[in-house]
């Protein structure tokens, strides 16, 4: 009678709702007593549950019983966290959109999924790693819908607060940047306005904040305007707005976690990457929103990686465009930083033409990053 009942592919009527969450919680207080083997299909059933169909009541108890079972030691662990990511994607109807009455209740629904993942971290030590693990196979690839791609990341970073942003935030925005770079380098010039060539995508993001129709300071009416019809143009402009929204969203403290975080993940998979065209605008963007510490931080972490020999000529070269062109664009720095920045390098450009005076002959990757600071 509970299989059937727990069966989600049946049509319930309000007498089986009602029964339907009085099992739901009558099975929560007897966790210890469910059998792996003998109540298989059970189990069955309450894993495949999908809670965007579910009434509210309905979930919160299907919710309750699924944290009590991730409890249950050596036994369920996975199978919970599978199912709560799984529903972090909701229903997607005929246009590979999401239907009206999920979007209603999306906000609801991954305050929920977020709720039980952060309550099961807390209670199962063991829990936060096997998350990342379970979250890493299911990350959205290149070509899923951009309705499912936006809805996942949505609900993921709503993890990377508090507690459970300190076990696993890196990982999340790490898996978040790797997903805007491979839509990014995936966008060719060709998809991207000809009128738009000559603009810089931080430069004209900045200068279009004030007419953004939100009043955020960022929205996708200010995105889309350098993006044509590339599929994978669509999907980043969404995502970009999400991110950014989750960036806004923080506190000071927990901004400043994130800017370190973001360093490090440009270090190790932007810097080097020549065809990224529009990821690394989230960190700049992190960087507007503390221009004296944030924004002058980077700028001073970009101008290292220049003048520290030890770095590669590749990442060098790179961090010199990239010091160049923010320094042009950012016009929430002050002039005093440029200044000190500008200095820096041209002490740098100093030192390498008195060494090359002492030499016959330098590599050659050392004379374009010569060229290339003056340019700056």
């Amino acid at each position: 009678m509970m299989v059937g009942t727990l069966d989600t592919s049946r049509t319930k009527n309000r007498d089986d709702e009602a029964l339907y969450v009085t099992y739901l919680k009558a099975l929560s207080e007897a966790v210890s007593k469910i059998d792996i083997t003998y109540h298989h299909s059970l189990l069955n059933n309450i894993f495949a549950v999908r809670i965007w169909y579910l009434q509210r009541d309905t979930m919160v108890a299907l919710l309750d019983l699924i944290t009590r079972l991730a409890a249950v030691a050596d036994q369920y662990l996975r199978e919970c966290l599978q199912m709560l990511v799984n529903n972090f994607t909701p229903p997607i109807v005929e246009r590979n959109e999401v239907p009206t009455w999920a979007v209603s209740r999306k906000k609801d629904i991954f305050s929920h999924l977020c709720g039980s993942l952060k309550t099961i971290s807390d209670t199962v030590p063991l829990a936060p790693r096997m998350l990342r693990d379970i979250i890493d196979r299911s990350m959205p690839k290149l070509f899923d819908n951009k309705a499912k791609m936006i809805s996942f990341v949505e609900c993921m970073l709503g993890l990377d607060t508090d507690r459970m942003g300190d076990l696993i935030g890196a990982i999340l925005l790490a898996k978040v940047v790797d997903l805007l770079t491979e839509l990014d380098v995936n966008i060719t010039w060709e998809d991207i306005l000809q009128e738009e060539h000559d603009k810089g995508i931080f430069e004209m993001e900045l200068e279009d904040l004030d007419a953004d129709d939100d009043g955020d300071g960022f929205g996708q009416a200010g995105t889309k305007v350098c993006l044509g019809g590339n599929a994978c143009a669509e999907k980043l402009d969404g995502l970009m707005v999400v991110v950014c929204e989750h960036l806004k969203s923080l506190d000071r403290q927990r901004l400043y976690k994130e800017f370190v975080i973001l360093k490090t993940i440009f270090r190790a998979s932007l810097l080097r990457v020549h065809r990224s065209k529009f990821a690394q605008f989230i960190m700049f963007y992190t960087c507007s929103l503390d221009p004296k510490t944030l924004g002058e931080g980077f700028a001073v972490f970009l101008t290292d990686i220049v003048t520290e020999k030890k770095e590669d000529p590749i990442s060098r070269m790179s961090a010199v465009s990239y010091v160049g062109s923010y320094l042009s664009r950012a016009r929430f720095i002050s002039a005093d930083t440029v200044v000190t920045i500008l200095k820096k390098l041209v002490d740098w450009c100093v030192d390498y033409c008195d060494h090359q005076s002492k030499r016959e002959a330098t590599p050659i990757p050392n004379h374009q990053l010569f060229y290339a600071t003056c340019q700056v």
